[in-house]
């Protein structure tokens, strides 16, 4: 019976985290579209200083990717939780590791934008 429990427990921890992470994509995705205003300085210094951000398709291909990345992310979370949790194996880890990969994927996402 403590093993069951155990699981049940593992299983809400991870469909927890996966709610945070939810959230946290979403505002994450909406922050992200006030990376626009990094582009302000384009034009106004010379074109070997101009950051890459001022190339369109540049700027357009790392925000797309982002949004894409974090959604990717969204619908392979659940999939590993239920097939963790049905293998009997710690759910959490999945969802723990999602949150993980969405912090990475945005701090590669700022390291892209001021380069």
């Amino acid at each position: 019976m403590t093993g069951t429990r155990t699981s049940r427990s593992g299983t809400a921890v991870a469909w927890v985290l996966y709610v945070l992470q939810v959230l946290g994509s979403a505002l994450l995705a909406l922050l992200a579209i006030t990376s626009v205003f990094m582009t302000d300085s384009c034009g106004s210094v010379s074109a070997a200083d101009e950051p890459a951000v001022c190339d369109t398709s540049y700027f357009g291909t790392v925000l797309f990717g982002y949004w894409i990345a974090l959604a990717v992310l969204l619908v392979l979370v659940p999939i590993a939780i239920v097939r963790s949790s049905r293998r009997g194996q710690a759910a959490w880890v999945r969802a723990l590791g999602g949150l993980v990969l969405a912090g990475a994927l945005t701090v590669l996402f700022v390291v892209l934008m001021v380069r």
